[in-house]
């Protein structure tokens, strides 16, 4: 029988060798890894340079950057999308108004001035963003962001861009100074019916321009 010898060396520091058998079935032995020394660089930026953009950076947005305005862009010929913003002064003298008048409310007049009419709708403007639905294509639109009680009282906030809803149907425009004419002109100038010069195998002939 073969005695066990003993080691003193702890378990975690003797070193293993793999072996791993290749394709064609001989054994070569794996050296064991080795880990890469620690780099006595000093880094590139320095943590009281960290530390000092930290103080710069904000952790949250800020609920209002200070300028009051309201902007209206186009999604569809149906639908509008609007966002707002307002300084304190602004933010403060709408409170004053809510807290003074019970009645009044945050809300949108949309304006149609093709059909020379408007409406209201409420919204709220802590939200700072609204879709609206314009409901008309083809037709121009300013939005007012105001507080009102929905007849005669409006306090405007701020007033919006001019949109203009796409059409959602084909156009029936005709170009009246269109000429069969032009098109003789236009297949001329790009080489049509010449030789060498339009697409190879072209069926087309060369065409005579009308008088």
């Amino acid at each position: 029988m073969r005695r066990k010898t003993s080691s003193n060396k702890p378990k975690s520091a003797t070193k293993r060798k793999v072996a791993v058998r290749s394709p064609r079935g001989s054994r070569r032995t794996l050296k064991p890894l080795q880990t890469a020394p620690k780099s006595s660089a000093t880094p590139i930026v320095s943590p009281e340079v960290i530390q000092r953009l930290e103080e710069f950076v904000p952790t949250e947005l800020p609920f209002s950057y200070g300028d009051t305005k309201l902007i209206l862009l186009v999604r569809d010929p149906y639908w509008a999308y609007s966002y707002w913003d307002f300084s304190g002064e602004t933010w403060n003298w709408v409170g004053q108004k809510l807290r003074e008048d019970s009645s009044l409310k945050p809300m949108m007049r949309v304006h149609d001035l093709d059909a020379k009419r408007f409406y209201d709708l409420l919204v709220s403007l802590e939200a700072k963003n609204w879709y609206i639905h314009l409901g008309t294509p083809d037709h121009r639109f300013v939005a007012e962001l105001g507080i009102g009680d929905g007849n005669s009282k409006f306090y405007l906030i701020a007033r919006s861009n001019e949109v203009r809803t796409p059409r959602d149907s084909p156009s029936d425009v005709i170009d009246a100074e269109w000429d069969a004419r032009d098109f003789d002109e236009i297949y001329r100038l790009s080489g049509g019916g010449q030789a060498g010069l339009s697409s190879p195998g072209s069926l087309f002939s060369p065409r005579k321009s009308k008088a």
